[in-house]
C-alpha cells in the first residue's frame, strides 16, 4: 500500500481505513466518516495520491467544501493549483465560463424583508391572529398596546420568522415553487397531512408565506439580482444548454451530507459532462442544515441517486472517548433512518458526560461556577456551546473573554453548536438544555408544515435536533458538561442521564 507515502501525510501516517479510500478506484464512492476520524486528512491524501502517483493534473481535480473557511484550509493543506471552490464560488465560474453575469443578493436579505414585514403585520389586526393563530394563541384583550403583544409573545414570534424562512429556503433548495404550495390548497391536499386544526393555522402560515416570498422575490426582479440558490439552479440550466466549459477527471465533495437537491443537480450534471470520478465524504450523523434546504435523504439513499456506487467506512476516532461514543451512537441511532456505523476509539475516560443543574435564578451563578472549577482543575481550553445566539448572549462575559483577569490563561470561546461542526476543544460546554419551544431540543425546527416542501420526510421526533446534540457531544476530546434546569430538563437529558455523572460544584 505504498507505506512510504501514507507514513507522512502533512506530518500524520494514516490508518488501514484512510488507506483503502486513497487507494480507491470506484466511479462514485461514498465515504461515511464518523465524527474525528480524519476525514480532512483522509481527503488531503487522496487528492496528494492522485496528483503524485497517478500524476492527474492538478486542475483535471475539482474539490468542493461547504464554507470559505474550509476552501480556505483545504487550499492550505494540500499545496497544489486544484480547484477547490464553495459551492456558489463554482456556480459563479460555470456562469462567467459562458459570459452570463448576475449581481448577488445580500445573503440576510430574506431575514431583512420577514422581519421588516412582521412589523408591519403586527398592526394589522388580520395578519396578527393569523400569526398568533399558528401557536393557538388569541388575543383576549381588545385594546392591549402592539408593544404588549411583542413583549408577550417575543419568543413565539422569533420562531415564527425562523420558520418562515426555513420553509422558503427548503422550498428554493428543493427544486419547488410557491406554485407548487397554491396548487396544495388548492387542491385541498393539506387535509390529508393535518387535522382540521392544524390545517387552519397552516393555510394561515401560507397567507403570510406567500405574501413574503412574492415580496423577496419583487425585490430581486427590481435590483437585477439571484440568490445563491438561484445561481446554482442557473448554472444546472445553463451546463444543459451550452454544455460545461471545463471538464473533470475527479470531483471530490466533503459535508456531502449538508447537499441539497439543487446542488446533487449541479454536481451530476458536471459528472456526466465530464464523465469523471465522483468521491463524497460526510456524516449523516452530523448533517444539522436542513433549515437552509440540505436534503439528508441524498446521502441516506446514495445508490439510489448514484448508480453502481460504492460505499466505504471510517470508523476510528482520534478525538472522543470510546465510553463518550457508546452512549452518543446509542443517542443517535434511535432514529433507524440512520446508518448504522460503530465509531471505535482507543481512548477510555469514565464518565465523560456531566451533568449540572442550575434553577432558574441561578442560571448566570452556575455557569460562572463551572468555569471556575474548570480553571482549580487546570482546563485551560473551554467551547461554550449554545443551541442559539441567545443562549449564548446570557452568559456571555465581554470583559472575562478579552482579558482573562480573573482566569489567566483560560481560553474560553463562545459558539452555537452550528458553527462548531468541525472544531474540537478539550472540555465543552453545552447550555440551555431545557424543555421549553427555545430550549434543545427546539421545539419549532421539526414543525410538520416543512413537509410540505421536503423532498423526503423524517418521521422521527426532533430528528435533526437530536443529530444537533450529537454534534455538541462529539466536539469534545474528553468531558461535555451539560447545563440543565431542575425540574425541566430536556427530553434529550433523560434520555441518557443513567449514563452521565452529576457534577454538584
Amino acid at each position: 500500500m505504498n507505506d512510504e507515502f501514507f507514513n507522512n501525510i502533512n506530518g500524520y501516517s494514516l490508518d488501514y481505513n484512510q488507506r483503502k479510500i486513497v487507494l480507491d478506484e470506484s466511479n462514485t464512492l461514498l465515504v461515511i466518516a464518523g465524527a474525528g476520524s480524519g476525514k480532512t486528512l483522509t481527503m488531503v491524501s487522496k487528492i496528494k495520491f492522485l496528483i503524485e502517483k497517478k500524476h492527474i493534473n492538478p486542475k483535471d481535480i475539482l474539490c468542493i467544501s461547504f464554507t470559505n473557511e474550509t476552501v480556505n484550509n483545504l487550499k492550505e493543506k494540500i499545496n497544489y493549483d486544484v480547484n477547490i471552490y464553495t459551492f456558489h464560488k463554482l456556480g459563479l465560474k460555470i456562469l462567467k465560463s459562458h459570459n452570463i453575469y448576475y449581481q448577488i443578493a445580500p445573503s440576510d436579505l430574506l431575514e431583512y424583508i420577514v422581519n421588516e414585514y412582521f412589523e408591519s403585520s403586527l398592526f394589522y389586526e388580520k395578519y396578527l391572529k393569523y400569526i398568533l393563530s399558528y401557536f393557538n394563541y388569541l388575543i383576549e384583550d381588545n385594546n392591549i398596546s402592539i408593544e404588549k403583544i411583542k413583549n408577550k409573545y417575543n419568543k413565539l414570534f422569533i420562531s415564527y420568522k425562523k420558520l418562515i424562512i426555513k420553509f422558503i429556503n427548503i422550498l428554493k433548495c428543493n427544486d419547488k415553487s410557491i406554485n407548487d404550495i397554491r396548487l396544495m390548497l388548492l387542491n385541498n391536499k393539506i387535509k390529508y397531512l393535518f387535522n382540521r386544526k392544524e390545517s387552519y393555522k397552516n393555510k394561515c402560515f401560507f397567507v403570510i408565506v406567500l405574501s413574503i416570498y412574492k415580496i423577496y422575490l419583487e425585490e430581486l426582479n427590481s435590483y437585477y439580482t439571484i440568490d445563491f440558490d438561484m445561481m446554482i439552479d442557473i448554472s444546472s440550466k445553463v451546463i444543459d444548454k451550452y454544455g460545461l466549459k471545463k471538464i473533470y477527471k475527479y470531483i471530490i465533495i466533503d459535508e456531502f451530507q449538508d447537499t441539497s437537491y439543487i446542488r446533487y443537480n449541479l454536481i451530476n450534471k458536471i459528472k456526466e459532462e465530464s464523465d469523471c470520478k465522483l468521491v463524497c465524504v460526510g456524516d449523516d450523523f452530523q448533517s444539522i442544515y436542513r433549515f437552509s434546504g440540505c436534503n439528508l435523504d441524498l446521502f441516506i439513499n446514495f445508490k439510489r441517486y448514484f448508480i453502481n456506487s460504492k460505499i466505504l467506512y471510517m470508523t476510528k476516532t482520534y478525538r472522543n472517548s470510546l465510553d463518550l461514543l457508546m452512549i452518543a451512537n446509542k443517542f443517535i441511532l434511535k432514529n433507524r433512518y440512520q446508518i448504522r456505523k460503530y465509531v471505535i476509539s482507543d481512548k477510555r475516560l469514565l464518565f465523560p458526560i456531566k451533568i449540572v443543574y442550575y434553577t432558574k435564578s441561578n442560571y448566570k451563578n452556575v455557569f460562572f461556577d463551572l468555569l471556575e472549577y474548570f480553571y482549580k482543575e487546570n482546563k485551560k481550553n473551554i467551547l461554550v456551546l449554545g443551541r442559539c445566539n441567545y443562549d449564548i448572549k446570557k452568559v456571555y462575559d465581554k470583559e472575562l473573554n478579552n482579558n482573562y483577569i480573573e482566569y489567566k490563561d483560560m481560553n474560553v470561546r463562545y459558539l452555537t453548536v452550528h458553527k462548531s461542526k468541525g472544531l474540537e476543544c478539550d472540555n465543552v460546554i453545552v447550555l440551555n438544555l431545557v424543555n421549553d419551544v427555545l430550549g434543545f431540543p427546539n421545539q419549532i425546527e421539526d414543525d410538520k408544515v416543512l413537509n410540505l416542501v421536503l423532498k423526503s420526510k423524517e418521521k422521527y421526533l426532533y430528528a435533526e435536533e437530536r443529530r444537533l446534540f450529537y454534534v455538541a457531544l462529539t466536539r469534545t476530546k474528553n468531558s461535555v458538561y451539560l447545563m440543565t434546569m431542575k425540574n425541566n430538563e430536556s427530553i434529550f437529558i433523560k434520555e441518557i442521564k443513567n449514563k452521565c455523572e452529576v457534577l454538584k460544584i
